[in-house]
């Protein structure tokens, strides 16, 4: 029977011999982690778990001790440091927390492929040394000032190449490292240069893992890329204890290491390492060809030292710095078309040239010469750049009076106006689908950069906030003080435990569980006057909207109280509010004010009901803050609770709901004798209508102003109100000047529903 092919590659070299595999020949791959994990063992978070527990370590530490068990053998050890961890593996493999594999390699036929820079122990793992023949380079060396000027060098030189007739798809950036990536984000997207970066965008910034973290709780319905990949970190830890210190620092670890992928193009610029196997037709630029990075420079630093390496299967970094430089010499030669630089300073560090530059005598070309023709986009910041220095330090560069001549210079103004973004770019960058709600939806009408910069750029950055924890618990109890067997201190302390509290946030509690147990006692009063026993917390209402991209409108409301009968379902929509209260629906005009019209458009249009039947739609307050002294205080303390809001004219109807509303026991300001009294907020039928057709035509043209990418800076005053800046986060990033403000007039009534109203 043949052996079967097993290949030792990394993925990139995996990725490039699928491609070239055109038979159905029986080829199996590994990375060398894989197959190293196989060979001896594997551990995972029960195993890193265990040592922090028991040890009292950090888990940079373990996972130190754990990747250094694999030389580790079952032999005597004279260093103390080696004794620790031979005790620890066998800890470990005692209480079953290193993974032995029984995969069969006797029946493969094993072939390495990429790895050149092996571990003593990894070459007799995989029986494969590679011998690195030595060769000396006769390469030219480009010299730039600065990485942006490195990076513009090898810009044009790709443009000059792809003007040649190079498929820009032959075309690669090699021993691309951290410091590079943005710079060439920036500098390629002036030449209109597509590329394919490895940003490493880790799900713990996201606003999903902050918001998972603080309340602990998961939306499955959520299918994002990014609440997929919590998902499935959570469930990898699922049997860990999730009360314990031990498994938070483990799950965040995990959430940092986690990454979302970044997109990939058709045609390109890519990004190899320099162990790839590259074609006699390829190109490739070398960056950064500067000393202590090529070659790479070991360093007597890790755990296990050259001190202690007599006795384990480890290179010392003598040899293993000689063999680097040999290896990088070595697959340097390899690349038939390449072009080599380096750079001398960064913005942070001053850097010099890779030692192998002088052994090889290499030439070095410091002369290069841009002549400005490919990106006026770049020579117009270059140009300001150089403007810069001259009006500042009086350093004149040679080529600023040609640039000068040749652009109408906008130096020493400026102008705040959003000058607009690429739309399909922009469009195929939005989550499909996109979600709206009523938050965005209300911040867009309060000015569409404030939506552009919090929505589309991101730049609002998630604060944990004990404000924000405290309307978490209340809501949170809200939902479950109808229960059966509902315990108030009991839930209460239990969702404490999610949070670490000061002094001082301990003692505000103490008089916020009282106030809350006030509000359970005047709701269970309040339910005795409504037919109304069935409620729904925090309840979803999704509307799909028809567009170019699919469009979900969702919101989440509080408290939903309904009552159903054969064939309809009566209903009332209750938001829990914070401080003072604004029912008044008239600037809804402009977009302001629309909570509870949304909410009634959500129902209205959404699958929660049947046949729904509008009763009303109210604020109720939660958390006051009143002066004692306050001369109605008693009023207060009567009403603080009552709904505020707007009632059905249907007598018949509005009786399921309040019983009491000739008088009304809970909703403010409700009275009827022969007709409604002159302060009750009231919607007949026609009105509700008219007010979810307007709300629906207003979230559809909203919609479509945000699809095409319509951010101008429109901060509203309302009424002589400033209702856009005074809270806003971005208030000193826009400049806003008098002319982008809209000075709004106060709404008098709701014709602009149409119609008589």
């Amino acid at each position: 029977m043949d052996k079967s092919k097993l290949i030792i590659c990394p993925n990139n070299i995996k990725l490039d011999l699928l491609r070239k595999n055109k038979s159905l020949e029986n080829i199996k791959y590994m990375t060398k982690s894989e197959y190293l994990s196989k060979y001896y063992f594997s551990y995972d978070e029960k195993s890193i778990y265990y040592l922090m527990d028991k040890y009292n370590l950090d888990i940079d530490v373990c996972k130190v001790y754990l990747d250094s068990l694999y030389i580790i053998e079952d032999k005597d050890y004279e260093n103390d440091k080696l004794k620790f961890l031979k005790d620890i593996k066998k800890e470990l493999i005692d209480n079953n927390l290193l993974y032995f594999s029984n995969y069969n390699f006797k029946n493969k036929n094993i072939e390495v492929v990429g790895y050149y820079d092996l571990e003593l122990f990894e070459e007799e793992a995989l029986n494969y040394k590679f011998e690195i023949p030595e060769v000396k380079l006769t390469n030219k060396v480009y010299e730039l000032e600065s990485i942006e000027d490195e990076i513009n060098f090898v810009c044009i030189k790709i443009i000059e190449l792809i003007n040649s007739g190079i498929d820009i798809n032959k075309i690669y950036l090699t021993n691309v490292t951290d410091e590079y990536l943005y710079p060439l984000k920036k500098i390629f997207s002036y030449y209109k240069i597509p590329i394919e970066l490895d940003f490493k965008n880790s799900i713990y910034s996201s606003l999903t893992v902050k918001k998972y973290l603080e309340d602990k709780d998961i939306n499955l319905s959520d299918t994002s890329i990014t609440n997929k990949k919590l998902v499935n970190v959570l469930n990898s830890l699922s049997d860990l204890d999730k009360d314990s210190s031990i498994y938070k620092s483990i799950l965040i670890d995990k959430l940092k290491n986690t990454y979302i992928s970044n997109p990939k193009y058709n045609n390109s610029i890519k990004v190899k390492s320099l162990n790839s196997n590259f074609t006699k037709d390829e190109y490739v630029f070398l960056l950064g060809f500067n000393q202590d990075i090529l070659p790479k420079v070991y360093k007597d630093i890790e755990y296990i030292t050259d001190s202690i390496k007599d006795e384990v299967k480890m290179y010392k970094t003598t040899y293993l710095n000689k063999r680097e430089k040999v290896l990088t010499k070595y697959l340097i030669n390899r690349i038939d078309n390449l072009t080599i630089s380096y750079k001398l300073q960064t913005p942070f560090d001053k850097y010099y040239p890779s030692s192998i530059i002088n052994e090889d005598n290499l030439e070095v070309i410091r002369d290069f010469t841009d002549n400005y023709s490919y990106s006026n986009f770049y020579n117009e910041i270059r140009l300001g750049q150089m403007l810069d220095d001259y009006s500042l330090y009086n350093k004149k560069n040679n080529i600023l009076e040609v640039l000068n001549s040749n652009y109408n210079t906008t130096y020493n103004t400026y102008s705040n106006k959003y000058t607009g973004i690429d739309n399909d770019l922009y469009k195929r960058s939005i989550n499909n689908p996109l979600r709206l709600s009523y938050t965005s939806l209300n911040t867009y009408n309060e000015c569409s950069f404030k939506y552009y910069l919090k929505y589309v750029l991101k730049l609002d950055i998630y604060e944990d906030r004990f404000e924000s924890f405290i309307g978490s618990l209340y809501h949170h109890i809200l939902s479950l003080y109808k229960n059966n067997n509902f315990d108030l201190d009991k839930e209460f302390n239990n969702y404490l435990e999610k949070r670490d509290l000061s002094l001082k946030e301990v003692l505000l509690l103490k008089k916020i569980k009282d106030e809350l147990k006030e509000f359970i006692n005047v709701l269970n009063t309040q339910n005795t006057y409504t037919l109304f026993r069935d409620e729904l917390y925090e309840q979803e209402a999704k509307v799909i909207l028809d567009k170019d991209i699919s469009v979900e409108f969702i919101g989440y409301i509080d408290k939903i109280m309904y009552h159903k009968n054969i064939e309809d379902t009566y209903f009332s929509i209750i938001d829990y509010k914070t401080g003072n209260i604004d029912t008044n629906i008239l600037p809804m005009k402009y977009g302001l004010h629309m909570q509870l019209p949304v909410y009634l458009y959500l129902i209205h249009y959404s699958k929660v009901f049947t046949n729904p039947i509008f009763t009303g739609i109210y604020y109720q307050n939660i958390l006051f803050n009143y002066p004692k002294w306050d001369k109605d205080i008693e009023k207060i303390n009567k009403t603080k609770y009552y709904l505020n809001g707007y009632s059905t004219d249907n007598l018949e109807v509005l009786e399921k709901f309040d019983n009491t509303y000739f008088d009304s026991s809970f909703i403010k300001s409700l009275k009827y004798t022969d007709k409604f009294d002159r302060y009750s907020k009231i919607l007949d039928d026609d009105t509700m209508f008219k007010l979810i057709k307007y709300t629906k035509d207003h979230i559809s043209s909203r919609v479509d102003n945000i699809l095409d990418s319509k951010f101008d800076i429109n901060p509203v005053h309302y009424n002589k109100k400033d209702v856009s800046c005074e809270y806003c986060k971005f208030k000193d990033i826009c400049f806003k000047t008098d002319k982008d403000m809209k000075y709004l007039p106060k709404v008098e009534d709701l014709s602009f529903l149409g119609g008589e109203v």
